[in-house]
């Protein structure tokens, strides 16, 4: 068998060591040199139970030399020097026969058979052969000289054998010869178990061969490794210490981090907070001025229409007497028309300021409606003020200047078109004052805040709303807080500006216009960048709000558009229809 392993081979233990067999020699050119012949050969056997028995044989080209039985003493040990037989004859061939009692088996166990081992030394052709029996089955058999291994396996039976063990051995790799049974790891220093090892030295019985080194240093090498391992399994704790301490400080730096993070993206700023604050009460004052419009509305249509029990319900007869008594009570200024109106309005000459403020409302637009930010109507409730009675009768005069004449019953048998062209006629004048409709609905003045019900009013599973001061107010109120910060007008100036209850129309003026007229606005904006994200998003939802209110207002600039191209092109389509008409009967044939 060659040996072709590789260096430090490590085999791992797969069963108990039974023995390690451990020769050494100086072969040169395949020969025993002189100086082996010499030299000391023994066999050392050790770690086995003390007391155990050990028979051997040494046998010298073919002849017995030496035959016995030995017990090892109470370490363990026992050796069998060989060397006197190699005085004489350097060149003859040795064989060893050793029988080794099984080692110690555990309590209750079967006798075990015992190790049966012939090895023969061929000192001529460096020639070793080895054969033997007692080990387990197929158990593992390892061949090292010392630098390199390799390996075979017992048969079924236990039985084992090889040769050729030096055929290529030079002086690098003579020094010492190994075998091990049952999978004894030859490459491992450490001190094997109390199962037993064989070692076979040939050469100086001083104790300097490698054989005798590794005795007589294998338990110190054993204790420093033991020493190094223990060193560096603290070491390892050291680091690993190291490593969690490196972890943790990670892990709250992180943290640490993190927070620094949540109070600079989410610790909110005065600026973002104004714009929530102020459209607190947007919603609620735009359902309000979209109830005032369809109020307002629905009143002028009636006034169109002539509804029952309306000033117009009798046509001009009715209407006519109703609104010049207005006028004359109300609206009439008697320094119009070079002071010719003082005999129509003899009441208005020595009028106070309450009166005088009122003069020619019905007819000036801008003083009515346009010049003021919120009017001070409510058209929802059951109570008419001086405000909305100026609105009404500046829509009157506007859109309604003349009622339509009462109909009988046989005026519509004799002619349905006059009806239908009334209607028609009634459509476009809805159409034209639903544009006025929408500005006064948004420039009526914000409803009252919503009341807190009691406690007791909640069912008994539902948790009441907390308690809030300024309810639907809050955002109005704020924004004229918000002027005091331009520096240039009092309190009674900015609730003249805005209002009392500032309207739709109102809070969107200041949103969209004057919080931007803010020297503080621009400084707000040194904040976070998250917070002026923030900003900009909320600057964003007004502007889409804006942009509504926009849209609505010229979806009814087109509609008026078309219903004025629509009346201009009425004559036009008339005559093309008459024309059509007399075209159609000069073609009927004719009766002569």
């Amino acid at each position: 068998m060659n040996l072709k392993g590789r260096k430090g081979t490590k085999i791992a233990s797969a069963l108990a060591v039974f023995g390690v067999l451990a020769l050494s020699g100086a072969w040169v050119s395949g020969r025993l040199s002189e100086d082996a012949a010499t030299a000391g050969t023994r066999v050392n056997l050790s770690n086995f139970q003390p007391g155990a028995k050990l028979a051997y044989e040494v046998f010298q080209d073919g002849q017995i030399v030496e035959k016995g039985q030995k017990n090892l003493d109470d370490s363990g040990r026992l050796t069998l020097d060989a060397s006197p037989y190699l005085l004489e004859n350097p060149e003859s061939k040795l064989a060893y026969n050793l029988k080794i009692d099984r080692l110690q088996q555990q309590a209750g166990a079967a006798p075990a058979d015992p190790l049966n081992l012939m090895l023969k030394l061929d000192p001529r052709s460096g020639r070793v052969d080895y054969a033997g029996s007692g080990l387990g089955q197929f158990s593992d058999i390892i061949v090292s000289d010392g630098f390199q291994a390799a390996q075979s396996r017992a048969d079924w039976s236990g039985g084992f054998a090889g040769e050729k063990l030096f055929d290529r051995v030079d002086e690098k790799h003579q020094k010492l010869l190994k075998l091990a049974f049952q999978g004894h790891d030859l490459s491992s220093d450490v001190v094997p178990r109390e199962d037993g090892v064989v070692e076979v030295f040939f050469g100086d019985s001083s104790g300097s061969s490698v054989g005798a080194v590794q005795a007589r240093y294998t338990r110190a090498m054993y204790m420093m490794t033991e020493q190094l391992s223990a060193v560096m399994m603290q070491q390892a704790m050291i680091v690993g210490a190291f490593f969690d301490a490196k972890f943790q400080l990670e892990s709250q730096r992180k943290m640490h981090e993190l927070m620094a993070r949540a109070h600079k993206d989410y610790h909110p700023s005065e600026q973002i907070c104004r714009f929530g604050t102020f459209v607190k009460s947007l919603a609620h004052s735009e359902r309000a001025f979209e109830l005032d419009m369809r109020a307002l509305n629905r009143a002028l249509l009636n006034q169109s229409l002539g509804v029952q029990h309306d000033s117009t319900s009798d046509g001009p007869r009715s209407d006519f007497p109703t609104r010049l008594e207005q006028f004359r009570t109300k609206y009439c200024n008697p320094r119009d028309n070079n002071d010719g109106l003082d005999l129509m309005c003899p009441a208005l000459v020595g009028a106070g300021p309450a009166l005088r403020e009122r003069f020619n409302k019905d007819i000036d637009y801008f003083r009515t409606l346009d010049s003021r930010l919120t009017l001070e109507a409510n058209f929802a409730d059951n109570t008419i003020t001086n405000e909305e009675e100026d609105i009404f009768a500046l829509a009157q005069n506007l859109y309604a200047p003349e009622a339509f004449e009462g109909i009988e019953f046989e005026d519509v048998g004799a002619s349905v078109r006059s009806h239908y062209n009334t209607r028609a006629y009634a459509a476009k004048l809805a159409a034209a004052q639903n544009s006025f409709v929408n500005i006064v609905g948004m420039k009526s003045s914000a409803p009252a805040g919503l009341a807190t019900p009691a406690v007791g009013a909640w069912p008994p599973n539902i948790v009441p709303p907390p308690v809030v001061t300024y309810a639907e107010d809050t955002g109005w109120t704020f924004m004229k807080a918000f002027l005091r910060e331009f520096g240039t007008l009092t309190d009674p100036e900015i609730h003249a500006y805005l209002g009392e209850r500032p309207s739709y129309y109102a809070q969107m003026e200041v949103l969209t216009k004057k919080i931007y007229q803010s020297p503080n606005f621009f400084t707000n904006l040194y904040d976070k960048p998250v917070n002026v994200d923030r900003m900009g998003a909320a600057i964003d939802a007004i502007g889409l709000m804006n942009m509504r209110d926009r849209f609505d207002s010229s979806l009814r600039r087109e509609m008026l558009t078309s219903l004025l191209i629509e009346q201009s092109l009425q004559p036009h389509v008339e005559n093309v229809s008459i024309e059509i008409f007399k075209a159609i009967q000069n073609e009927q044939p004719t009766l002569e």
